[in-house]
Order: C-alpha cells, then structure tokens, then sequence
C-alpha cells in the first residue's frame, strides 16, 4: 500500500511541469522558509523533498563554494526543473539525488543544517525521519520545514465531519504537523530542543473545488485511508454533509480562505 501511496505522489509531481509558476506560494513559501533559517558561508546543508530546487538553489548560492547542498527527491519531473534552473544559473555545489527521502540514509553528523519546505506531511513515518534528521545533523545543528497550519484547505472541516458522521478520526494529510504544539512534540521526541515556531499568512484564496470535496479515492492519505471502507451510501452521505458544512462556512465568511503555514526550526 504504500508503495501505491508513493508512486500516486510521484506521478501528481511529475505532472506539474510549472510548479514555480503556480501561483507566487510557493516560491514565496521557499524564500520566508530561507529568510527564517540562518544559512551561512561554508555549512553543509541538505534539502528533502527538494521539488525544483527553491529552497537549494538559492541555499547553494549562500554557502559558497566552500559549501555544499545536496536536495532529495523521488520525482524525477521535479528534478528535471531543478536541474535546469541550476545549470542555467551555473550553481556547482548542488548535487541532485533522486531518490525517497524516507529510505536514504547519510553519515552520521553530516550536515549543519536540514531543510524540508512544504512536504513533511506526505512522509509516511514523520517520527522515523526526523530521528534520521536529528542523527544526519552536526551537535548544533538545525533542522528547518515547513507545514500548513490547522484549518487550512478546509482540513478542520473535514475532520469534524468524518467524526460527527462516522466518529472516523480522519487522519487528513497535515494534521500531523498542523499545530505548534504536535510539531513540538514530535521534534522533542526524536530530540531536537529550543524549537521555535512562527505563524505566517501563505495566501488568502478562493475555496479550491477540489477541497469542497471529499475526494476519497483521490485524496493523499500518507497513514491510511479509513474512508475507503465506507458504503456506498455512506460516502454519498459523507459528500452531502461536507458539502452543507462548506456550505455554511461559506456563509459565514464567504468564499475566500486563509491558508496559514507553520515555520519551524529546531536545533541538535
């Protein structure tokens, strides 16, 4: 199943050959994820889930070369842009892996600093990589990412609808990481300290229709999908109810929604 579950994530980021384009989020994620980290001339660093290079291309440029980067990711799509941007720029202390963050492994002590922006929550076992993470990095060093906070792409929503419906504690693709407190948490538990965590505003948009509906086949369930096991009726029933409650909040706020990020780090 899970390898299912990741060839479905490489195929959905191999199909989006103009991620940087896709609206101004994601760079401008990437560069308050940079601006809050503090890279430094000469640093090691390493970028999972490094997409096309927006945190790992400009992070190369701040190391230096008497630095180096190196960005893992499994979608070779990704990879290609991030290949182009780099030789077009002439960035040469950049090695691009292709390869699932979750199975790779480095040396111990390897790295003063740990980048993830934006994709932590696809991770199948979050706990399991930020033990990696904490071994992979130097004593002092820094692990920084990024997640998206509760209520974001109607994510609250959902949860209370699954539980009031079916008491099923949905186990929506960000909420592992979608409060300070849970980041905190897991970061403590695999032995980070003096984590800090900031709330800032990614965008205010118009609710996406493909989060005014539940979508349970096609949504992305990194721990399992307990949905799939509902009836027919009931997943007629549970698209009913979502869309009343999308409904209502509409009514509420109208059709624009935030869509607030988390920014972490915390130190070895």
């Amino acid at each position: 199943m899970q390898e299912d579950y990741q060839q479905r994530i490489i195929n959905f980021f191999n199909s989006r050959t103009a991620y940087d384009s896709e609206g101004r989020g994601h760079p401008e994620n990437a560069a308050r994820l940079l601006d809050y980290a503090d890279v430094r001339l000469g640093q090691t660093i390493l970028d999972l889930c490094t997409g096309t290079g927006l945190v790992a291309i400009p992070t190369a440029k701040s190391v230096g070369q008497q630095g180096s980067v190196i960005g893992v990711d499994f979608s070779s799509g990704m990879l290609s842009q991030a290949e182009a941007k780099m030789k077009a720029e002439g960035i040469e202390n950049l090695e691009l892996i292709e390869a699932d963050v979750e199975s790779i492994n480095f040396d111990r002590e390897q790295f003063d600093l740990i980048f993830c922006s934006s994709a932590l929550v696809y991770v199948c076992d979050i706990p399991a990589l930020l033990t990696k993470c904490y071994c992979w990095l130097k004593p002092g060093g820094c692990l920084a990412f990024t997640s998206s906070c509760k209520g974001s792409h109607l994510s609250e929503v959902r949860v209370k609808v699954c539980r009031e419906l079916f008491n099923i504690e949905l186990p929506h693709i960000i909420r592992p990481l979608w409060t300070q407190e849970k980041c905190t948490k897991l970061l403590q538990d695999a032995g980070f300290h003096n984590i800090e965590i900031e709330k800032h505003l990614f965008r205010t948009e118009k609710i996406n229709p493909n989060y005014a509906s539940v979508q349970i086949e096609n949504e992305f369930y990194p721990r399992g999908n307990p949905l799939l096991n509902l009836s027919p009726a009931q997943k007629e029933l549970l698209q009913a109810e979502y869309t009343k409650a999308v409904d209502r909040l509409i009514a509420r706020q109208g059709e624009s929604q935030e869509a607030i990020n988390l920014y972490v780090k915390a130190w070895k």
